[in-house]
């Protein structure tokens, strides 16, 4: 198996790989000879760069550990960096693929479930990009996003799963073709932090909508916030995932709840939802909506 590795922003291959280090021990234990990639955003930044961080001249300078895919500091479409990072990625599947799955973490999200989504089988991606394009009302510059031509004629399957944390995707209409008609089926599982500061709740619906269409897809709510929760029991949750999305293939309907083990019933789990810690009680979507912080423990929906 192999598992491409997208770190967030402002992070750099070195640092992601530290933070699921024990993600990655759990994967090659469970999958022998599981080769994982790493590689880094096509941006070098400035510590300046980070939001809220010190300004003075002297912070001022390229950092070679800050890395991003695409630039924040300012709001356009396509952001800047962003066709440069895909042009990396598609040098990484051409030269280390074909890989089975991705990993990621915020920032990187996006990446990732473009990639899923240009990977499609059959060249759907393509026939959808021309069919916003044939509708859009003026001529291409500001419409919609072009086809990354480093993505014209791919030679690679479909991934098999993605494994999301803090997920975001492109929400204006400008990437609509990459979401839609047909909905992306890749398999994801999606992790998202009750306390998170960096994901809004608008966020997180348009992540639910746009990357749950495969009826292997989940989403996993823990306590915590920006981070990637890499304990024994949301690592468990990750590889139950992997295999079922390697065993049965991708089929295209309702993302549902991972069904919870006779182990984790023993310790409190009801069947149908998967929570972290190790009690919670059922919730309907729109009471998620609604807020998840009026919640003491996650839940998985």
């Amino acid at each position: 198996m192999k598992i491409l590795m997208l770190h967030g922003y402002a992070q750099s291959s070195d640092t992601f790989q530290r933070k699921t280090r024990r993600l990655e021990e759990r994967l090659r234990t469970t999958f022998p000879n599981t080769e994982f990639t790493w590689p880094e955003g096509a941006l070098r930044l400035r510590v300046d760069d980070i939001p809220g961080h010190d300004t003075q001249p002297q912070h001022s300078g390229l950092s070679p550990d800050l890395r991003a895919w695409f630039h924040l500091r300012y709001v356009q479409d396509p952001p800047h960096g962003l066709f440069e990072s895909l042009d990396l990625i598609a040098g990484v599947l051409e030269r280390e693929g074909p890989f089975d799955g991705i990993v990621a973490f915020s920032q990187g999200t996006v990446l990732a479930a473009m990639v899923a989504s240009m990977l499609q089988e059959g060249g759907v991606r393509r026939g959808a990009y021309e069919e916003a394009l044939r509708k859009s009302p003026r001529d291409n510059a500001t419409g919609i996003m072009p086809y990354p031509q480093a993505f014209e004629n791919r030679q690679h399957p479909p991934l098999k799963f993605g494994v999301l944390y803090a997920a975001r995707v492109g929400r204006t209409s400008y990437y609509d073709w990459l979401y839609e008609s047909p909905p992306i089926d890749t398999p994801f599982c999606q992790f998202v932090g009750m306390w998170d500061p960096m994901v809004d709740h608008e966020e997180r619906d348009a992540v639910v909508a746009k990357l749950s269409s495969n009826e292997n897809s989940a989403t996993i709510v823990h306590t915590g916030g920006h981070f990637a929760p890499t304990d024994d029991d949301n690592n468990d949750r990750v590889v139950e995932f992997i295999k079922r999305c390697c065993e049965s293939g991708n089929k295209t309907g309702p993302g549902h709840t991972l069904k919870a083990s006779d182990r984790e019933r023993e310790k409190g789990y009801s069947t149908g939802i998967r929570v972290s810690p190790q009690t919670s009680r059922r919730i309907s979507l729109a009471e998620w909506k609604r807020g998840l912080t009026v919640f003491p423990q996650p839940m998985m929906i």
